[in-house]
């Protein structure tokens, strides 16, 4: 992951490790991101797991080439507390020439609240 995007940064995504196949990415929760239950909305634990995976994918994917999630299965857990602060850990299962696929886990502390899998497009550039 070379950096950050605007939407990375507005929502307060922090980088804490990028390798060719596995990313680590962390976010303190806040306020505005309570759903009406007052805890976290589910999209923000979407957001940080897409998040991780395609970090985790960036590095696996051939010079020149994008990708993009066109798959998301998320399975929540654990409800998440406003304040907590979430960890997302990314592994790439499979890459191929046209495809990845990674897995994620989100955890609060020690306690897991989500797991997720997606598939993403590997996008090459025109010969």
């Amino acid at each position: 992951m070379t950096g950050l995007s605007p939407a990375h940064r507005w929502v307060g995504v922090e980088i804490c490790s990028v390798e060719s196949g596995s990313a680590e990415l962390e976010l303190a929760t806040r306020p505005e991101m309570a759903n009406s239950l007052s805890v976290v909305h589910g999209g923000v634990l979407a957001f940080l797991a897409d998040s991780a995976m395609g970090a985790a994918v960036r590095g696996l994917v051939p010079e020149g080439s994008s990708h993009v999630s066109f798959d998301l299965k998320l399975s929540f857990v654990s409800p998440v507390r406003i304040g907590e602060r979430l960890r997302a850990v990314a592994k790439v299962l499979h890459s191929g020439r046209r495809t990845m696929v990674a897995e994620c886990q989100v955890s609060a502390g020690e306690r897991l609240v989500a797991t997720a899998t997606a598939t993403f497009l590997v996008r090459n550039p025109a010969p």
